[in-house]
């Protein structure tokens, strides 16, 4: 049975709330080094989540599907009595990561306990939006030359034989969940929503992003950062990590 310490291994609670992080298609949990040192400073602490097939859990059989997955984790909290979110979090996902975020986010509103205090939803349209790309079906080359016109992944990287053989399964894996994605009515979310941006971004559009609103009860606000669909650059971490502080304190106060 998997752990919370399996799926957040990276927990360093220095502060009064922690930002639970799922990562792009492929990615790591070093994709939000430059946004947890900003965020550090605030007393806001990052905790990257490690899926099935990734890093540390490079053994486990990565999910292809939402359902698979979202089973894994409510197992897992459940284990403990969900004790890794007793306390104050919230909850952030970059591209597809967000889609996963936001499903987790349901599912810890509808269990006993607290739920998050802020989804952040990074470059990624919003769920009834979700629609198939076609990549997880691309041949190897193509497949990850579509991920790295995203952004996010070091050209170094790329150029190693022996990472992209490491990462193709779980790569594929990612891809396959986000475009079998189907979003299922159901409650909206209480918790207040951010949506980001990069304005440069070719595949999410401003109005598109808008449409996140309709997801909570709560209050709702745009961030748009001078980036791509990249856009958790360091300077987007930077803008990105004072924008969390204030709408965290906001949601205090309403």
């Amino acid at each position: 049975m998997s752990t919370a310490k399996a799926w957040f291994p990276y927990r360093r609670k220095a502060g009064e709330l922690e930002l639970f992080s799922f990562a792009h298609a492929g990615a790591g949990s070093t994709v939000f080094s430059s946004l947890r040192q900003a965020l550090a400073r605030t007393g806001i602490a990052v905790a990257p989540a490690v899926l099935p097939g990734r890093e540390r859990r490079l053994r486990d059989a990565p999910h292809r599907e939402i359902g698979g997955l979202l089973a894994e984790f409510e197992r897992m909290a459940l284990a403990d009595g969900a004790e890794a979110f007793a306390g104050e979090y919230a909850l952030l996902g970059h591209c597809s990561g967000a889609i996963v975020a936001y499903e987790v986010a349901r599912l810890l509103e509808a269990a006993p306990g607290p739920g998050p205090r802020l989804l952040v939803v990074v470059s990624c349209l919003p769920p009834p939006l979700i629609r198939d790309t076609g990549t997880s079906g691309l041949p190897t080359r193509e497949l990850f030359a579509r991920t790295a016109a995203l952004g996010g992944t070091p050209d170094a990287l790329l150029g190693n034989e022996d990472f992209l053989d490491m990462i193709e399964r779980p790569l594929r894996a990612d891809w396959e969940l986000f475009d079998g994605y189907r979003h299922r009515p159901g409650p909206k979310l209480a918790a207040p929503i951010l949506a980001v941006r990069g304005r440069d971004d070719p595949d999410l559009s401003a109005a598109e992003l808008a449409r996140w609103q309709d997801e909570t009860t709560g209050s709702f606000s745009t961030l748009e950062l001078d980036a791509g669909h990249w856009a958790l650059t360091a300077a987007g971490a930077e803008v990105l990590a004072a924008e969390i502080p204030a709408e965290l304190a906001g949601a205090r106060q309403s």
